[in-house]
Parts: C-alpha cells; structure tokens; sequence
C-alpha cells in the first residue's frame, strides 16, 4: 500500500518531492549534495555509473549533473534513477531526459555486482527497510562511494510529518466530505419537501458540526497543515455549499471519492515516513553492518534545517575498500 500511496502522489504533482520544494530544507540539501559531487566525481576514473535509489522526480541526479558541467569533467558518467513508482520516473525524465530511468526495488536493485561508481539516496531507500542497505554495497564498485540522506527519528521533519498525520486524521473523523455528500443527496437529488424538513435540519446540522470540527483543527494545526490540503477541502466545500444546484451529481460524487483517496494517500505516506526514520541505535546498527560488507564510514553526522537549525535528517557517506 506504501507504493500505491507514493505512485499516487507522483502523478498528481509535477513539483512533488520528497521534500518541499521551495523549503528551508532545499538550500541545505543542495549545497551537502553539490559539495559531495565536486569532491568525489573527479576522483572517479574512466567511464562510471551513478544510480540513485528512490529517486523520485530526480533532485539528486540533478545536482550531480550540474556539478559534473561546473567541473568540465571528460569521461561518461551515466547518471541513473531507479524507482518503483512509474509515475516518479516519469516525472524525473520530463525534468531531464538526460537522466536514465531503471524501474526496480530499492531491496534488490536491478544491476550487476560492482557495476557502480556512485550509489545515492535522499529520503528513500530506508523505505525498503535492512535488504536495501545490504544490496547497495553489492551493486557498488571497490572504491566507490555510497551517501545517504535518512530520515531522522524526532528529527524536524519527523515532527511536522507527526502533525500532519494526526491533522489529517482528525479531519477524516469529522466526516465532512461524507456529510456534504448526504446533504446534497437529500436536497438537490431527493429534493426533500416540507414533509421531510425534519430529516433536512438534522442533516444540516451533522454538517454544521462536521464544519465547526473542521475549523477547529484548522485552528490548532494552521491552515499550512498536510501542504495545505485539508484548507483547500474545507473551502471547497464552503463554496460549493452555496451554491448546490449549480454541481453535476456524478462529478460532485467523483469530487468527494478524490479527496477521501487523496487524504487516505496523504495519511499513508506520513505513516511510512514515520515508520522509516531511524533512531540513533538504529544508525548505528545500520553503519555496523555497513562495516560487515567492506564498507569504511567517511562522514556521520546530521543536516539542520530551518531557522531554528533543528537536526531532521541522518547523513552518511561511505566507502567501499579495495580489495
């Protein structure tokens, strides 16, 4: 389900990522990515593969892109995305065709033993869970070099998905969509009479309760919450309530289907991202058995990001001895 959730959001945004873009994050990120790039691509020699694991729409192959034109390297450098989602590596080749797509899993990638240069992953191979972890050193070259960007545990990005998740499920708890619905089934398809005017009040005002609770979450979370996505419901929702006879009863109904996927989707991937991120034992676990298949730690640390400079993510780079 963790896929469907993912490929989901992939197709229904050309500037998704796996972070915000436009974020105090994305400053960070390109300048940790950019200054690897400039240290290790001219150390690779003769013709090298870089693949990136759960690339997404292909922040990271682009940074190396532009790193390796800054440096004016000679030698060919095939810059790969591999991604389970169909939908992500599309978005990734409209953005630069220069980028191969490989469609596979991050737990068994789909590349010969030793066959890389450079292995990356920014917010996603610790999706795959251990096997990932262990099957990228498999697929890397002696010599070559592995950097990861994870999901930290508690970390600030941890926390604002947290938010999002109990912001969306309260409002999933309010029924607002499946009240409007039901209102709109009795007053403009039924068209309820006088007759039925109790019926109405009591449905109105399951709607009316259904609004207030929506506000109210509105309230405690921000309007920001869930990328603004319970916002745009809930004003949808007011401006249709205005005008009811006006809507087609299929696309109303189509409309209510879309978002309910949409928040489940939304909830969905909050959920992985939080069952992802790691602690600091589990790093550590992660960089011990890295040690077990040849791998030698160059860099551990943490990014921050924000004003308050508040650690949200793992960093580790890695190296694998020659033989």
């Amino acid at each position: 389900m963790t896929s469907e959730n993912w490929d989901a959001y992939w197709r229904n945004a050309e500037s998704a990522a796996a972070h915000k873009d436009g974020g105090p994050q994305d400053e960070v990120l390109e300048e940790f990515w950019s200054g690897l790039f400039e240290r290790v691509l001219p150390q690779l020699q003769g013709d090298s593969l870089h693949l990136d694991i759960a690339c997404g729409n292909g922040a990271v192959p682009r940074f190396a892109l532009a790193a390796r034109e800054r440096l004016s390297l000679t030698g060919q450098l095939e810059v790969c995305g591999i991604d389970d989602s169909f939908a992500a590596l599309h978005e990734m080749r409209r953005r630069d065709p220069a980028i191969l797509a490989i469609s596979g899993s991050a737990s068994q990638l789909p590349v010969n033993d030793g066959s890389a240069a450079l292995i990356t992953s920014q917010f996603g191979v610790e999706y795959a869970g251990k096997e990932a972890f262990k099957d990228m050193p498999r697929a890397l070259r002696h010599g070559g070099v592995m950097a990861m960007v994870l999901h930290l545990q508690n970390g600030g990005i941890y926390q604002e998905c947290h938010a999002n998740l109990l912001a969306i499920e309260a409002f999933r708890d309010t029924h607002l969509l499946e009240n409007f619905e039901q209102l709109y089934r009795e007053v403009i398809l039924n068209k309820a009479n006088q007759n039925e005017k109790q019926k109405i009040q009591e449905i109105d005002r399951m709607f009316a309760g259904s609004v207030k609770a929506a506000e109210e979450i509105l309230q405690r979370w921000g309007k920001g919450v869930a990328s603004e996505t319970l916002l745009r419901i809930y004003r949808d929702v007011g401006h249709m309530y205005g005008r009811l006879s006006a809507y087609d009863a299929d696309e109303l109904f189509q409309w209510v289907e879309v978002m309910l996927g949409d928040l489940a989707s939304y909830a969905g991937r909050m959920s992985s991202m939080l069952n992802a991120a790691l602690d600091e034992a589990e790093f550590q676990d992660l960089v011990d058995d890295l040690l077990q298949f040849g791998m030698q730690p160059a860099l551990k640390d943490q990014l921050r990001f924000g004003n308050q400079n508040q650690a949200s993510a793992w960093v580790l780079v890695a190296e694998k001895r020659v033989a």
